[in-house]
C-alpha cells in the first residue's frame, strides 16, 4: 500500500509532505528524509522520483519518505531556517516539546519518526552559497552497535568520502543517540539541482534499501569504496569581508598549506586559513561576501 499525506505537527503551524510505502510483512522500517534545510533541493527532487518509481510489490517492510521537513521554508524560498522562529532544525536536538515551533517539530520527529524507524537516510546538499564535493557522514557518538551499522550503511553510498561525525544536535546525529543507525548524504551545491544529481541520490537510497532487504527488485546491492576520513573540521569566518578560496572542493592538502584568504572590501588581507593537518576539502563558501560567524570552510581529516 502506498499513502501520501501532509502530516500536521501538533501544537504548531508546521506540516510536511510524506509518502509511506508498506510492502510484504517484515520487521525492517526505513525512513528517508530531505529538506531539513529548505534550499537543499537535490534531495527534495530525489524524494519525488523515489515516491513515483518504487513499486510497493518490491518492498519488504515499510519505507517512509519525508519529502521536505522544512516545507514552509521550501515553498517560501526562505533561508535554511524555519520561517516561524528562525531556528535551524539541525541545531535543536535534543528536543523541547514546550519550545518554539522548530523545537516542537524536533520533539515530534523524535517520538514519531526516529523512534518508529530502524534506519534513517538523511539527504542534504550545499546551500545557496556552498560548493561541496559529494560525501556521506556516519555516526560515531552512539553505541558501538549503532556506529558500526551507520558506517556499514555509508559503504553503500557512491561518493568519494565517508566522514566520521560526532554531531548529536542534528536530526540524524540525534537518531544515533536514540539507538537508530543513520547517515547523512551530501550531493549538489549552491542552492542548485539537476536531474543527474537527483538520480545519483536516488541510486544511493535504492542501493541501501537493497542491502537492508527492504527493496527486492532483482538488482543486487553494490558495496562502494568511499575513502574514510577521521572526522571533520568546520571553520566560521573570524571577520566579515570577502572570501577568496585557494583550493577546490574535493582537493587534498597537507599540513601548512594555505586554503583561503579573507580580504576587506578594498582587497587588503585580513586573515588566512592555513591547514593544521592533512585533509581533503569537503565544502566551502561560494559567495565573495561573508559575514563574521557564518560557515566558511570544512575539511575531512586524512
Amino acid at each position: 500500500m502506498k499513502t501520501q499525506r501532509m502530516t500536521e505537527v501538533p501544537g504548531t503551524s508546521l506540516r510536511f509532505p510524506e509518502t509511506i510505502i508498506c510492502g510484504a510483512p517484515s520487521a525492517v522500517r526505513v525512513t528517508v528524509t530531505a529538506g531539513v534545510h529548505s534550499r537543499e533541493y537535490v534531495g527534495i527532487r530525489a524524494m519525488a522520483k523515489l515516491a513515483q518509481s518504487i513499486k510497493e510489490d518490491d518492498i519488504r517492510g515499510s519505507l517512509r519518505l519525508i519529502h521536505a521537513l522544512n516545507y514552509d521554508g521550501f515553498i517560501r524560498r526562505s533561508a535554511d531556517v524555519f520561517p516561524a522562529d528562525g531556528k535551524n532544525l539541525n541545531r535543536v536536538f535534543p528536543s523541547d516539546k514546550d519550545g518554539s515551533e522548530t523545537q516542537r517539530l524536533a520533539a515530534f520527529l523524535e517520538s514519531e519518526v526516529i523512534n518508529t524507524s530502524d534506519f534513517i537516510i538523511d539527504l542534504h546538499s550545499g546551500g545557496f552559497c556552498e560548493y561541496l564535493t559529494p560525501h556521506v557522514y556516519f555516526q560515531s557518538s552512539a553505541s558501538e552497535e549503532v556506529c558500526r551499522a551507520s558506517r556499514e550503511l555509508s559503504s553503500y553510498v557512491d561518493v568519494g568520502y565517508a566522514v566520521k561525525s560526532k554531531t548529536v544536535n542534528g536530526f540524524y546525529g540525534h537518531a544515533g543517540r536514540c539507538g537508530v543507525p543513520a547517515i547523512l548524504i551530501e550531493r549538489g551545491g549552491c542552492g542548485l539541482w539537476s536531474e543527474a544529481e537527483a538520480d545519483a541520490a536516488c541510486a544511493d537510497v535504492l542501493n541501501i534499501l537493497r542491502f537492508l532487504g527492504v527493496l527486492w527488485d532483482d538488482t543486487p546491492a553494490v558495496k562502494r569504496s568511499p575513502r574514510y576520513l577521521d572526522g571533520g573540521v568546520y571553520l566560521d569566518a573570524p571577520v566579515s569581508g570577502c572570501w577568496h578560496p585557494l583550493k577546490a572542493v574535493g582537493e587534498s592538502f597537507v599540513q601548512g598549506e594555505r586554503l583561503g584568504e579573507l580580504r576587506d572590501i578594498y582587497g587588503e588581507l585580513q586573515d588566512e586559513v592555513i591547514a593544521d593537518e592533512n585533509g581533503v576539502l569537503l565544502y566551502q563558501t561560494a559567495s565573495l561576501g561573508i559575514e563574521k560567524g557564518t560557515p566558511m570552510i570544512a575539511w575531512g581529516k586524512l
